[in-house]
């Protein structure tokens, strides 16, 4: 379903309530020393058509950013320093936008409860549609690193977008915190408490199972046997209450 300018005022709110919930994130701050030594390097990333961006969580625009990511946004760079995280709003499929804002704070959440070593092996990243000068939408990949210029200086979020497949790709909106040890995938909305509980096994069997695989060409797939396939199915509905794997894939479809 796509969202209307009808609901401009629900994704205002959203908005909002994003900004409440991160505006006292200690990330981010302190960003002058670390743009001194690396803003050369990450102005050479524009020349290759990748998008860099440091967010100021507490002011709520940015602290950084290179000179392809106004062209990716399709606007002047002083429109951006304006607007600041607004032309997010502007430029991001609005049903996009809304769960973006959902991913990353849930994100953050996960972020804090990590131990300082793991946040600095931590990468986030998040895929959504970007409108183009055409009004027709790009699937673009969003990555957010924690880098860090001095041992003194507490570690930031750095971003990098990437343009990545045409509009009619069908991968839907997530994020994946992958650190050095795990891999996280945080949904925007739906049944997310119950899909979280599905060890990263089950959720490639779910995914493979949703896309019209059979329980041979999973096996085949995971190289695992197929009475493997069929444990795992059991497990799916038994964790996620449902009766079947019709049910099961439509959770996952929620969740998304």
């Amino acid at each position: 379903m796509i969202i209307s300018e009808a609901t401009e005022e629900e994704i205002s709110r959203h908005l909002q309530e994003w900004f409440s919930a991160t505006q006292h994130s200690p990330i981010n701050k302190n960003v002058s020393g670390f743009l001194k030594i690396a803003s050369p390097a990450l102005n050479v990333l524009a020349q290759t058509r990748v998008a860099a961006f440091i967010y100021d969580y507490e002011h709520g625009n940015y602290s950084y950013f290179n000179d392809f990511f106004p062209e990716l946004m399709n606007c002047t760079r002083e429109h951006i320093e304006e607007v600041g995280i607004e032309v997010m709003k502007e430029r991001v499929h609005p049903e996009d936008f809304i769960k973006c804002l959902n991913v990353t704070r849930r994100s953050l959440d996960e972020f804090s409860r990590m131990k300082e070593m793991e946040q600095l092996s931590t990468q986030l990243r998040l895929f959504f549609r970007l409108k183009q000068p055409t009004g027709d939408y790009t699937w673009v990949m969003q990555s957010n690193r924690q880098v860090r210029w001095s041992e003194d200086a507490p570690s930031l979020d750095l971003a990098y977008i990437v343009e990545l497949f045409a509009a009619h790709n069908p991968i839907k909106v997530m994020g994946i915190l992958k650190t050095n040890s795990r891999e996280i995938e945080i949904f925007p909305d739906g049944n997310t408490e119950l899909i979280s509980k599905l060890t990263l096994r089950e959720m490639e069997v779910l995914k493979l199972i949703s896309v019209g695989l059979s329980t041979k060409d999973v096996a085949q797939k995971l190289s695992i046997s197929t009475h493997t396939v069929k444990s795992h199915r059991k497990n799916l509905i038994r964790k996620l209450y449902v009766k079947n794997m019709v049910q099961a894939m439509g959770i996952l479809e929620k969740a998304f």
